[in-house]
């Protein structure tokens, strides 16, 4: 009996010497119970018995912080090899490097969170020769004219065509990636339809604010115009947006007595105030420049975009808006005091007089250079043979002539929704935008930069799944210092 209860208390003795040393010696119950990664949201759900994770928003441009809940001193955890040594970890990840973290004795347990996410579409390097200094902007979505997936994917890419950022978005109409260098630092703006807002990143791609436009009619509700967003600062930016105007007559246009139209409107916000508003509404005679392949709209449609704009810029010589409508073939520059239309370039009646090749059809992304001259990408729909190019043309606004100084197309490229275009010293920058019809024209490269003499640069592709499409409403190019 005695021997029994020796042994018994002796047991107890040991069974207390391990548990104190699992805890207190680091080497055992080294089992992780929580993963935060500050860039976004791992997924799957973190269990314990489920090794291979992917992240929703990863970021190698700035530090990011692991924060492992459970950490104290006696515990042993390794992340990318190095061991640990507070709850939280700071570290720059190099791109295309996953995330590892390993436990210690007993446990012994590896991590992974995966660099890019299974559903990320896959962006290739064709050609990189001597390319601007800077990061490439982009959307990645996904399509096809059966279905659409309900995520969208923003990302920046190195002069690799590599994302060294990119964000999971759960909504499906997330386009216009765009980045400001502004007084309250650099700000990061894309568009969701679902949400009808602009969303703010800060400069480390935080969320800080999702921006509406001010409701000035009680008539009709405004809509986020997701296609081109301005942003000043913090509390001054320029808003797109869109409302239905019902039971127009159109009868005098060889139309219907009852059209609802899509009108345009935007709206200068300083400090949650409107200063400025422009409304399509209310120039009636752009409802003659309409194209006509939906001028007929108006007597075989309920509903007609008839204007559809597409890109928002600001004339920096003057400080006037320069205003681009996909379906009047027309490039428009806006008072920005008075609202009144100073010139129309191109389509019906422009004012320039535009004939041969400086005609442009369903162009996109207009915007006035620190020269003068008007920069765009015509996406030539309307032409024979239908092709897409990009055009820079030398304006006189005092006797209205305009001289196309530059053009770039290839044989047989055409694009007939989207597009974009910079110029980055003497270099130019080209999204080309998407052909949802031509399985040929979707497996061209996707991103172009060329010199003045033509020579390409830089190419990048996306990859196609079978019969869909993967594009980027805009691919936009910035020298950014992070």
């Amino acid at each position: 009996m005695n021997n029994f209860f020796f042994n018994f208390c002796l047991l107890l003795v040991l069974l207390f010497m391990v548990s104190s040393c699992s805890e207190d010696d680091g080497i055992i119950n080294n089992e992780v119970t929580s993963i935060t990664i500050s860039t976004g949201e791992i997924y799957p759900a973190f269990n314990t018995e489920v090794t291979d994770y992917y992240i929703t928003s990863l970021n190698t441009l700035k530090n990011i912080e692991i924060t492992l809940e459970n950490y104290n001193s006696s515990k042993t955890f390794f992340i990318n090899n190095q061991r640990v040594t507070n709850k939280i970890t700071t570290l720059k990840l190099s791109p295309g490097n996953d995330i590892t973290i390993k436990t210690g004795l007993p446990t012994n347990k590896t991590y992974t969170i995966h660099y890019l996410p299974t559903d990320l579409p896959k962006t290739n390097l064709i050609t990189k020769n001597n390319p601007s200094d800077g990061y490439i902007l982009i959307n990645l979505f996904d399509f096809s004219l059966s279905s659409t997936l309900d995520y969208s994917y923003v990302a920046i890419l190195n002069n690799d065509g590599f994302p060294v950022y990119y964000k999971r978005i759960p909504y499906k109409g997330v386009i216009n990636f765009k980045s400001f260098e502004t007084p309250s630092g650099r700000r990061y703006s894309y568009s969701v339809t679902e949400l009808n807002k602009v969303v703010i990143l800060n400069e480390n791609f935080e969320e800080i604010n999702q921006i509406d436009l001010i409701q000035t009619n009680s008539s009709y509700i405004y809509n986020v115009e997701n296609h081109d967003f301005i942003y000043l600062n913090d509390n001054h930016y320029i808003v797109p947006g869109v409302y239905v105007r019902e039971n127009v007559d159109m009868t005098s246009y060889g139309g219907s007595n009852s059209v609802k139209l899509v009108e345009l409107v935007f709206q200068e916000i300083v400090n949650n105030q409107v200063v400025f508003e422009w409304n399509s509404a209310e120039h009636p005679e752009l409802l003659g420049a309409t194209d006509t392949m939906y001028y007929e709209q108006y007597a075989t449609s309920e509903r007609v975009d008839y204007f559809h704009f597409n890109s928002l810029s600001i004339d920096p010589n003057d400080q006037n808006f320069i205003l681009s409508a996909r379906h009047t073939n027309q490039i428009y520059k806006i008072d920005r005091t008075t609202g009144a239309i100073i010139w129309r370039f191109g389509g019906n009646n422009d004012d320039f007089n535009l004939s041969g090749n400086t005609i442009i059809s369903h162009p996109h992304h207009a915007t006035i250079l620190n020269n003068g001259n008007l920069l765009l990408f015509d996406n030539g729909v309307t032409k024979t043979p239908q092709e897409s190019r990009i055009a820079e043309f030398n304006l006189d606004e005092t006797n209205l002539t305009a001289n196309l100084v530059y053009e770039y197309h290839e044989n047989g490229r055409y694009s007939d929704i989207m597009g974009s275009v910079q110029k980055l010293n003497n270099n130019y920058f080209i999204g080309w935008g998407g052909n949802v019809y031509s399985q040929i024209n979707a497996n061209k490269s996707d991103i172009t930069e060329i010199d003045f003499n033509g020579n390409i640069q830089l190419d990048i592709s996306f990859t196609n799944n079978p019969n869909r499409f993967t594009y980027s409403y805009r691919a936009l190019k910035y020298n950014i210092n992070f």
